[in-house]
């Protein structure tokens, strides 16, 4: 079994027994996940910690500009910039590590979102929630669901 969807932040990959949520749905990206842990979101509120630096530092030299600007028209190359930046940023906002089929606890399907309950990998219970799935990907986890019986 291989499948993959996309999802509001990123893509869900599946194989043989295991979810993979990634950025960019590229099946040589998921060689490199792990599960979740401790660690992970450390890595990953870090590089937010970066991207938020950027946009502050963005947002005040726009601020400057828009201060001097001396014919009072708006610079829409600037929006656009910024609109570019948010859309890359949406991407980067979403979830990398793998989930094993063995691990998962619960599955809750509503909506267009997905919440799946599972053990990670120190052993603790963790939730992760999939909102915005696509119709094939939530067709293809009811089946999972039904499979496994989770």
């Amino acid at each position: 079994m291989k499948e993959y969807f996309k999802y509001a932040n990123g893509y869900v990959n599946i194989k043989d027994e295991f979810f993979f949520l990634t950025n960019s749905g590229n099946w040589s990206e998921i060689l490199e996940l792990k599960e979740k842990s401790s660690k992970s979101n450390f890595k990953t509120n870090k590089i937010y910690l970066n991207y938020f630096f950027v946009i502050v530092l963005i947002t005040v030299g726009i601020y400057d500009v828009l201060k001097d600007f001396k014919n009072k028209s708006f610079p829409f190359g600037v929006v656009l910039i910024g609109l570019g930046i948010l859309a890359f940023l949406k991407r980067q906002k979403g979830n990398t590590f793998k989930i094993p089929f063995s691990k998962i606890i619960k599955i809750n399907l509503s909506g267009s979102s997905i919440s799946i309950a599972f053990f990670n990998k120190n052993g603790f219970e963790d939730l992760v929630e999939i909102v915005n799935i696509e119709s094939k990907g939530y067709r293809f986890l009811e089946q999972i669901k039904l499979q496994f019986n989770i």
